[in-house]
């Protein structure tokens, strides 16, 4: 059934002529007033001003990614998984680099929900906030997380089971003798710094194993962050005969850093990451790791993203976690 423009007048509470106005950019109307047409015209999915809108302006149809500013980690392979859906279903991408405060990220959501080009957004890394939602519902556009459990009914999520992973990890050292299990956790982030944590807690506590706060050290996902984060730990007397990281980054600089200091590694300590990036398999000794495939979780936000652009709500599960495993190499052993 055709759209007509009486109908947009009504929902959007303007007359018909401003309407017009506003499609065609004939003559000034009030900011508010055109941004609550467009929100219309963009709800109502009226393809004449799409087509026109995108015929005038030679704009392309984007996707929005919202992505911390981090190398060398999952987030390029997830980035990958992106854009190989994303071309496939005729969109690309345009990326937003946060500094991970609440103020950038509110930003790049507002400039993104406001950019009428960009039909989606995903949204990966730090947790979302309650302020974002109120842009993304003024506007209107669809997203999907990436890296958290999402706790809104109206937002999907996908990443992998941090708590789980995490668990597995740590018990895999304390069933090959080690009691003595340090942790070097990230400073950022509810998943990679709480979910891992919590897992990590809950297999020391399974096996009746205390947590000793002294071997448990904070710092950023890097690897300059995991060499400072394994220096503190090692400024104690007794030392972890493990230690487990948040990321295979901050893994690779603990390692650097006790074989720096004379360490030999696993010999004196073990030492267990989580991401499974291609870093790992490089670094000597090999380094022992959570591995999950970050390229398909970028390919699963973005089908579920399409899937909203589109308006098919149904059978979009709330959150979907991608398989993991455990890859044991050389910079663990047992005890």
């Amino acid at each position: 059934m055709k759209i007509t423009l009486k109908e947009i007048a009504e929902r959007a509470g303007v007359s018909a002529s401003t309407v017009s106005r506003v499609i065609n950019n004939s003559k000034p109307v009030k900011e508010e007033v055109r941004k609550r047409v467009l929100n219309v015209l963009k709800e109502m999915n009226y393809l004449p001003f799409v087509a026109q809108n995108l015929t005038q302006q030679q704009e392309q149809i984007l996707i929005g990614v919202i992505c911390p500013q981090y190398s060398n980690t999952v987030l390029d392979d997830l980035m990958v998984g992106i854009n190989k859906v994303s071309k496939l279903y005729g969109y690309d991408t345009v990326v937003a680099l946060s500094d991970g405060t609440v103020e950038n990220d509110l930003h790049y959501v507002d400039l993104f929900s406001n950019n009428l080009s960009i039909q989606g957004i995903i949204f990966m890394g730090n947790q979302w906030e309650e302020q974002y939602l109120d842009v993304i519902k003024k506007n209107l556009t669809p997203v999907v997380l990436v890296g958290q459990v999402s706790s809104l009914p109206s937002i999907p999520s996908v990443h992998v089971d941090n708590v789980t992973a995490s668990y597995e990890a740590v018990t895999y050292l304390i069933q090959n003798g080690h009691r003595q299990i340090g942790m070097i956790r990230a400073n950022i982030g509810k998943t990679v710094r709480g979910d891992r944590f919590q897992g990590y807690q809950n297999a020391l506590a399974d096996a009746g194993i205390s947590v000793n706060e002294r071997w448990i050290a904070e710092n950023d996902l890097s690897i300059e962050g995991g060499s400072r984060a394994m220096a503190a730990i090692l400024e104690n007397e007794l030392l972890p005969s493990a230690v487990f990281c948040s990321s295979d980054s901050m893994a690779i600089g603990a390692i650097t850093y006790l074989m720096d200091q004379g360490y030999q590694v696993p010999e004196d300590i073990s030492v267990f990451g989580f991401d499974g990036i291609t870093l790992s398999k490089l670094i000597r000794p090999n380094l022992s790791t959570i591995e999950y495939s970050a390229v398909e979780i970028g390919m699963t936000a973005t089908r579920i993203l399409i899937k909203l652009i589109k308006g098919e709500k149904e059978q979009i599960p709330h959150h979907i976690n991608v398989i993991h495993h455990l890859v044991l190499r050389e910079s663990t052993r047992s005890m």
